[in-house]
């Protein structure tokens, strides 16, 4: 007959673990001969731990168990632990936590200064105003030329009428000077007739202005006294 009234003996068992790495996750195998998967129990701590337990007979009241504490990695996630029991192994699998890697955006390509058309035109302008600059500058050498020459024209015949010969003129000399004396002195009567003929309009037309204002004041007294005599008629009757 069996006793049912014996007390179980345990004996502590210890087993063998070891460490396998996924590109994706960290397994956990431990050995477990004799054991069936429901004789297995796996729970994960709050203080970061992998509890493994489980016991099993090995004949009468004799028990083997075991109870062990595994650290967890930090580098796994403790939320998606599974586990699977096969020919005698458990394998806890621990999937590594995800980390996205930042994308590094490529540097946006430099373009180039845009050159704008308000600096051509403003160029243009600058070229248009340095040739005509340059274009102005002999106009006003050449007035500068013709009036020094028509100065030394004029200096030269006054030096010619009023020098002294430095020899015996000869008688086509002489009527070359007449000439010229004659020329100047009709161009000097020319000029003072128009000078006294301005002068003769000028004095003629202040006089007719004169006149004008004295008419026109005899005509406003002459008004004004027939006014006040027909004011004086008018009261005596």
């Amino acid at each position: 007959m069996a006793n049912f009234g014996t007390e179980r003996v345990y004996q502590e068992f210890e087993p063998a673990t070891r460490w396998t790495s996924e590109p994706d996750a960290e397994i956990l195998v431990a050995d477990l001969p004799g054991f069936k998967k429901e004789q297995v129990k796996v729970a994960v701590t709050s203080t970061r731990k992998l509890r493994l337990t489980g016991e099993r007979p090995t004949g009468g009241n004799k028990w083997i168990r075991f109870h062990q504490e595994i650290p967890v990695p930090l580098t796994v996630d403790i939320d998606s632990v599974s586990a699977m029991f096969k020919d005698y192994k458990l394998y806890i699998r621990h999937p590594r936590i995800k980390t996205e890697t930042p994308q590094t955006k490529p540097p946006a390509p430099v373009k180039p200064p845009v050159v704008t058309k308000t600096h051509d035109q403003h160029e243009a302008k600058q070229s248009q105003g340095s040739k005509a600059t340059t274009v102005q500058k002999p106009k006003r050498d050449q007035v500068k030329h013709d009036a020094e020459q028509k100065a030394g024209e004029v200096k030269s015949g006054k030096e010619g009428l009023t020098g002294e010969p430095k020899g015996a003129l000869s008688s086509k000399d002489h009527e070359e000077k007449d000439k010229v004396g004659a020329k100047w002195f009709e161009k000097y009567k020319e000029a003072t007739g128009n000078v006294v003929k301005e002068a003769k309009s000028k004095r003629q037309l202040l006089c007719n202005l004169t006149a004008s204002i004295v008419l026109v004041l005899l005509i406003l007294l002459y008004a004004r006294n027939a006014v006040r005599s027909s004011l004086v008629w008018n009261s005596e009757e």
